[in-house]
């Protein structure tokens, strides 16, 4: 199973859809802020699988601020992360993963990809495709699961 996570779009899509298209991923897990653009992605990509949470930035649109999926013998913890303070620092978010039994934890917010595995739970942010910091390319993450093992890349556009 193809996974690709993105967040943090703000209203820009044509570079993610274009990217996706090629991609062909198997369901989309979106990080947060602009629920929409999630929507209106998983529409332009055929109805592929959709799983979001709410971000900061989704004043006008309800959605979970958290998730749990189980898939592939794998827990995952979707959070935007405004509320584990990730800007500063991921431990909080880590420890919350750890309470939850999660296996990857996915988070936005930051616009800075991130992906490291602490102690067996993967903390992964998929930065930002539309609105990058600290680098001129987009970036969104791919998750490849098979058999309960995860593979992770991040990809930039």
């Amino acid at each position: 199973m193809k996974i690709a996570v993105i967040g943090d779009t703000h209203g820009r899509i044509e570079k993610i859809c274009r990217e996706l298209k090629l991609v062909k991923a198997d369901q989309i897990f979106f990080t947060g802020d602009f629920l929409s653009d999630a929507k209106r992605i998983a529409h332009h990509l055929g109805g592929v699988m959709l799983h979001a949470v709410a971000g900061n930035c989704d004043f006008y649109e309800s959605g979970p601020a958290e998730r749990i999926l189980d898939l592939e013998e794998k827990r995952f913890y979707m959070v935007h992360g405004h509320q584990y303070g990730v800007k500063g620092s991921v431990n909080s978010l880590y420890y919350r993963g750890l309470e939850l039994g999660a296996d990857v934890v996915l988070f936005g917010h930051t616009h800075i990809p991130f992906c490291e595995q602490i102690e067996g739970i993967w903390l992964i942010n998929p930065g930002s495709p539309s609105r990058p910091r600290l680098d001129k390319k987009g970036s969104y993450a791919l998750l490849y699961l098979e058999k309960g093992k995860i593979e992770v890349a991040i990809e930039y556009i």
